[in-house]
């Protein structure tokens, strides 16, 4: 038994005399074809493009969101910017045009000087050339004690060239303190920049002092101590004086090994070396001008006159304290 074959022809040529049901099915199979053939056609490669496009417009937004903050940013950075500028101006002020070794010499004699210190083996080194500048290095070796050459230190980085300070070697020497460095200071390399453009009026950054007032000596033991205070302005002292034997010595070379008295008048025996010296209240004592104050049992007053940074005299008390073990 065979079927009947299905002739497509026949149905279609006489689709208009077909009951409404078979109308109505045949429209929708028409209707689902056209919208299968449109979709693969038509909808999905736009479909695909409008991935695309959403997957762009991410992509714009995250850097829209960037500009932003980099918008909202740009007047802090601009400040800071211009801050910058300003401390570029300021290094460049702080280098000279030319080489002022003998102005560093000047200054550097005046520091140890002010400090009581002994500035010895200056030797100029050769300069070395860099692209913004130009490095003169000076070696040399300072004597004194410790507090004095801290204070040197500080000085010297506190001036208003730039000076820095390198490879330091402390050693003892003898009762004192030998200090061997390397300054540097720096020049430019091209006398023509104008740093005055990039800013005017660029006000010094504070430096560290140091201030040995409440310190104390880590290369003595506590009898030996020699405390120090800020000096106070007072008068030049009289060059005309002549000077005694033991202005010589350093104050550090010194130490108290006991009192004598004689009547109302009392002496402080102080020892330097293998000798023993006696002095009285108004005695001189050491290359700055020192001078006896007062005597006690336990240690000796004086005052010491030095000059500040600046050529002005100040007066600075010191003590002597008595060497338990002497």
């Amino acid at each position: 038994m065979s079927l009947p074959r299905l002739d497509f022809f026949a149905l279609s040529h006489h689709a208009a005399k077909w009951p409404l049901p078979g109308k109505v099915l045949l429209g929708c199979a028409l209707a689902g074809l056209v919208l299968v053939v449109g979709e693969a056609a038509c909808l999905s490669p736009s479909r695909d493009r409008l991935k695309v496009l959403e997957v762009r417009e991410g992509g714009l937004r995250q850097q829209l969101a960037e500009k932003v903050g980099l918008v909202a940013a740009l007047e802090q950075q601009t400040h800071q910017f211009q801050a910058m500028q300003q401390r570029f101006a300021g290094l460049l002020q702080a280098l000279s045009q030319e080489a002022e070794v003998p102005r560093l010499l000047e200054d550097i004699a005046r520091l140890g000087v002010a400090n009581g210190l002994a500035v010895e083996g200056i030797v100029l080194l050769d300069e070395q050339a860099h692209a913004l500048y130009i490095e003169q290095p000076v070696q040399m070796a300072v004597t004194g004690g410790y507090h004095d050459l801290a204070t040197f230190l500080s000085a010297l980085a506190g001036l208003s060239r730039i000076v820095t300070v390198h490879d330091l070697a402390l050693r003892s020497d003898g009762p004192l303190l030998r200090l061997d460095l390397q300054a540097r200071t720096y020049r430019r390399t091209s006398p023509g920049v104008r740093s005055v453009e990039l800013g005017q009026g660029v006000e010094p950054r504070p430096h560290f002092v140091y201030d040995a007032s409440s310190l104390r000596d880590p290369f003595q033991p506590p009898a030996l101590q020699v405390h120090h205070t800020p000096g106070r302005p007072t008068q030049a002292p009289d060059f005309a004086r002549p000077r005694g034997a033991l202005e010589a010595i350093a104050i550090d070379q010194f130490e108290m090994v006991g009192t004598l008295s004689r009547g109302v008048q009392r002496f402080a025996l102080l020892r330097a070396a293998s000798a023993v010296h006696r002095l009285a209240v108004g005695d001189y004592l050491g290359p700055d001008h020192g001078r006896v104050t007062a005597i006690h049992d336990g240690h000796v007053e004086l005052v010491e006159l030095f000059p500040n940074e600046q050529g002005a005299w100040l007066e600075r008390p010191r003590t002597l304290v008595l060497n338990v073990n002497s």
